[in-house]
C-alpha cells in the first residue's frame, strides 16, 4: 500500500528546494522558520523515547477531561511501543531531528485505513505538528479513500482537532480507556467515495477484514467457556445481525454482551467470518471494532 517515493517542496526566506526521498522521510514546513516536520518508520531503538513521550502526552489529558493520568494499555511501556511496530505502520514524528510524537496506521484494506494511535509531546502542542503529520500520512497512502479513528468522549481537545481536519462522527465505541465510551470518526478523502460495506448476504466462511452494518434482531443468553490461551473463564453469547439481504450470527464476548441490545444499529470494522457446526458467524476479533452507529 505504501508508495516508494514522494516529493515535498520546502520553502525558506531565500530559496525553494524540492527534495525527493523515500516515503518514510517526507518533509513539510511548519510555521516556525527552518523547523521541519517529518515522519519516519519507528525502530526498536526508538521504543524507550516514544514511551516517554506517549506517557507525557496521555497524562496531559487531565487538562482536557481525563479523570487522572493514564492512557491506552501499554502507553508508557517501551515493550508495548516495540510490539506496536510489529502489527502497525508505526511512524515517529520528527521536528527537525527531534522525536516529538508517534502516529500508527492500521491497514484495513487497500481503500480503508485506521489511525490506531497518535500522540505529540505536550510541549509541542498547538504548533501544527499533528496536522502536518496527518497531511504526510495522507500523502503516504494516496489510494486510501476512507480513514477511521476513535477518541474518548471526554477528550474535548481531540474532538475539536479531528473535526477541524474534516473527520465526522459516525458512531460510538464502548471499549475505550478512561471510563468513557469513545467517539468513532471517519474521513472521506473524496466525498463521492464511501466506506466499502459488505451486505450480510455476501459473507462467506473465511472472509477477513470485512466491514458490515446491520440491526440487532436478538441477543442470546451468555454461556461460560474456558479460554484456550490461559485467560480463564470467558462469557460468550450469540446475537443476530440483519440487513435487507439476510442475517448472521454475531459472536459477542464478555463486556460486549451487556453493551449490545436489540434494535442497535452496528458496524463491525475489520471483522472476520468463521463457522461453528456448519453455521457462519461474524466475529469482531482482537483488532476489530464494534461501532454503535448514530
Amino acid at each position: 500500500m505504501t508508495p516508494c517515493y514522494l516529493k515535498a517542496t520546502l520553502w525558506d526566506s531565500s530559496r525553494k528546494e524540492t527534495v525527493s526521498k523515500r516515503i518514510i522521510h517526507i518533509l513539510a514546513v511548519v510555521s516556525a522558520p527552518y523547523m521541519v516536520v517529518s515522519i519516519e518508520r519507528a525502530r526498536e531503538t526508538d521504543g524507550k523515547m516514544l514511551a516517554e513521550i506517549s506517557k507525557r502526552a496521555f497524562d496531559s489529558d487531565v487538562e482536557v477531561g481525563a479523570q487522572g493520568p493514564g492512557g491506552p494499555q501499554g502507553y508508557d511501556s517501551p515493550e508495548a511501543q516495540i510490539n506496536n511496530m510489529k502489527w502497525t505502520d508505526y511512524y515517529k514524528i520528527l521536528l527537525d531531528d527531534l522525536i516529538v510524537g508517534g502516529i500508527m496506521v492500521c491497514g484495513r484494506s487497500e481503500r480503508h485505513c485506521e489511525i490506531c494511535g497518535l500522540f505529540v509531546d505536550p510541549q509541542f502542542h498547538n504548533k501544527g505538528i499533528a496536522t502536518r503529520a496527518f497531511e504526510l500520512i495522507w500523502g503516504a497512502y494516496p489510494r486510501v479513500e476512507v480513514w477511521t479513528l476513535g477518541t474518548p468522549e471526554w477528550n474535548v481537545r481531540t474532538k475539536h482537532f479531528y473535526e477541524k481536519l474534516g473527520f465526522q462522527q459516525v458512531g460510538w465505541t464502548k471499549e475505550g480507556y478512561g471510563g468513557s465510551r469513545g467517539r468513532w470518526y471517519e474521513k472521506r478523502m473524496d466525498q463521492s467515495k464511501s466506506l466499502a460495506v459488505m451486505k450480510i448476504g455476501q459473507l462467506t466462511d473465511g472472509m477477513s477484514a470485512v466491514v458490515v452494518e446491520g440491526k440487532v434482531e436478538e441477543v442470546g443468553s451468555p454461556n461460560k467457556v474456558r479460554s484456550k490461551d490461559g485467560r480463564g473463564e470467558l462469557a460468550v453469547a450469540n446475537a443476530r445481525l440483519a440487513d435487507e439481504t439476510g442475517s448472521i450470527v454475531l459472536v459477542l464476548w464478555n463486556e460486549q454482551i451487556g453493551q449490545v441490545s436489540v434494535g442497535n444499529r452496528l458496524r463491525i470494522e475489520n471483522g472476520y467470518v468463521g463457522s461453528f457446526r456448519g453455521v457462519n458467524q461474524l466475529r469482531v476479533g482482537r483488532y476489530g471494532k464494534l461501532v454503535f452507529l448514530i
